[in-house]
């Protein structure tokens, strides 16, 4: 301490105190200050970090809310293309012992057989491709069916009928006869789909119309020898975007609201959605439907060689510079097919055992997988160039190719087996049993049915019902009285079959129905178009 201020407390005691109160001060100056700027510090962050933390945000907000707004006008336009297709396959007729005599229906139905083999429903979707009617959908959709039925968007309903299958690809196309104007889908390139494109998935899965599911591109060109273990002409498109049973035939949506592919086949453990499905891409769904639409079936090309992939240790045993391309494992100068003996194409040109074909017409060869898919969609006729590397060395051949036998569906032969001229007095059939109603047989226990007022004793009584009929498709019921046929009131069953008679197929029926088991609501109406 200064000796003068030492000497300056030690003659004035007051001094000291104001020393005191000076130091105090200037703490509190320097605590007030320092507390100031924190609080700056707290201000200027609050500012800038919830406008900060806004902003991310807010993108966040945007890029979700462009992709949702993308989504719902795909939806909205494209699921008045889509379509519902529902199947009934009847149950296989036995044909009858020679010794055995024909009986009255109704003492077969008395007897005591157990209940009959139900028919088979089955339930998918589609995509209409043409406004005329024409419907793209799967091959196992339509397999063996009996009758097809086609529900729209606006829930109108048309009867389907086979213009083509193709069971190679698991493609089919339906035709109906529009009741309304029908919008067609938009085709896309699906050779522009990239892994990781957004997708939409559309159709009926459990039968529940119009069911939109989103997901990505996972995989594209996907070999139908990594699904089923054989080559074909089948590669899909990978995504796992939401598809389950019912959706097979439905369509695979771009961004830009184009069908680039035909949902078919799902990879799973239990048998509905694991995350992995498959669709089959337009570029080979819409050549196949031209086809089927021209000639109602589908003509493929034919080299006539047994080929397998080129592996690394092929390549290098035979001196291949890169792993690529068919090897021919086997080749003669004729190839049984399905049960058909052929020539071949392949040995016919000279193409041996152990060539290795690289390329076909100009363009290279992956896979043996690749090369029948090329071979296939080759016109039948074509002078096709090959080129092959054989002890080495690359060589040139060319190979008219031929046309690959047994395989498709013969021409129109599911279509007459659904809605031919000769299944006519089939699907004329709603697949009712009947019997004029009496007062007597209204109160007849054993029918089941008993009328407590007899004056209400009229109609016709419905005495069974055949399994996947129309009929039973609209829930009529044995035991049911018709007593109204589109308000025209039926005393007999010639009042039921004159109305029915008048009415085109398509037509819409209405019966009103007396069902004692509907009480105390017994009067119930049912509908349904003329087949």
């Amino acid at each position: 301490m200064p000796r003068a201020l030492k000497n300056m407390r030690q003659e004035d005691p007051h001094i000291d105190a104001m020393l005191e109160r000076y130091r105090r001060s200037r703490q509190r100056a320097i605590m007030f200050a320092i507390a100031a700027g924190f609080l700056a510090c707290g201000v200027i962050l609050g500012a800038l970090l919830p406008r900060q933390s806004e902003l991310v945000r807010a993108g966040d907000k945007e890029v979700n809310s462009e992709l949702a707004s993308a989504f719902v006008e795909i939806a909205r336009r494209v699921e008045p293309t889509v379509v519902n297709v529902t199947t009934v396959t009847q149950p296989a007729k036995h044909p009858r012992p020679l010794n055995e005599f024909p009986v009255p229906r109704q003492s077969l139905d008395a007897l005591p057989f157990g209940e009959k083999e139900q028919a088979r429903r089955g339930n998918g979707s589609g995509v209409i491709v043409d406004p005329q009617g024409y419907i793209l959908t799967n091959h196992h959709v339509i397999q063996g069916a009996d009758r097809i039925k086609v529900r729209f968007y606006d829930g109108n309903e048309a009867p389907g009928k086979v213009i083509g299958s193709d069971r190679e690809t698991d493609l089919a196309v339906v035709k109906v006869e529009p009741v309304a104007p029908l919008t067609a889908a938009r085709i896309g390139d699906s050779e522009k789909m990239r892994v990781g494109d957004w997708v939409l998935a559309i159709g009926s899965p459990f039968g529940l119309d119009q069911t939109v599911t989103a997901g990505i591109i996972s995989a594209k060109e996907r070999d139908s020898s990594e699904l089923y273990r054989k080559v074909g002409f089948q590669y899909f498109l990978q995504t796992d975007a939401a598809i389950n049973r019912g959706n097979s035939g439905g369509p695979l949506i771009n961004l830009s609201g184009e069908v680039i592919g035909i949902n078919t086949a799902i990879a799973t453990s239990t048998g509905d959605y694991n995350g992995i499905c498959f669709a089959l891409p337009t570029s080979e769904a819409i050549s196949i439907y031209k086809q089927l639409v021209k000639e109602g079936r589908v003509v493929r090309g034919f080299l006539g060689a047994m080929t397998e992939r080129a592996t690394p240790q092929i390549a290098k045993i035979y001196r291949l510079p890169v792993a690529r391309g068919a090897i021919v494992s086997n080749v003669s100068e004729t190839m049984d097919v399905d049960g058909n003996i052929v020539e071949s194409p392949a040995a016919k040109a000279g193409l041996k055992l152990n060539d290795i074909i690289v390329e076909f017409r100009g363009e290279k060869i992956k896979d043996d997988a690749e090369l029948v898919r090329r071979v296939a969609s080759t016109p039948v006729g074509t002078t096709a160039p090959i080129k092959i590397f054989r002890d080495g060395k690359e060589m040139n051949i060319s190979v008219v190719i031929g046309r690959r036998p047994g395989r498709e569906t013969p021409k129109r032969a599911e279509a007459s087996a659904t809605s031919g001229a000769e299944e006519a007095p089939k699907t004329q059939n709603l697949g009712i049993g009947i019997q004029a109603l009496t007062p007597q047989k209204s109160q007849n226990k054993e029918i089941g049915t008993i009328i407590k007022e007899p004056a209400r004793a009229r109609g016709v009584l419905v005495v069974s019902v055949e399994s996947g009929s129309v009929a039973d498709d609209a829930e009529l019921k044995a035991n049911d009285i018709i007593e109204l046929i589109n308000r025209e009131p039926i005393r007999d069953n010639q009042d039921f079959r004159r109305v029915l008679n008048r009415l085109k197929p398509g037509d819409p029926i209405v019966l009103q129905v007396y069902r004692e088991k509907a009480a105390p609501f017994s009067r119930i109406f049912i509908s349904f178009n003329k087949p």
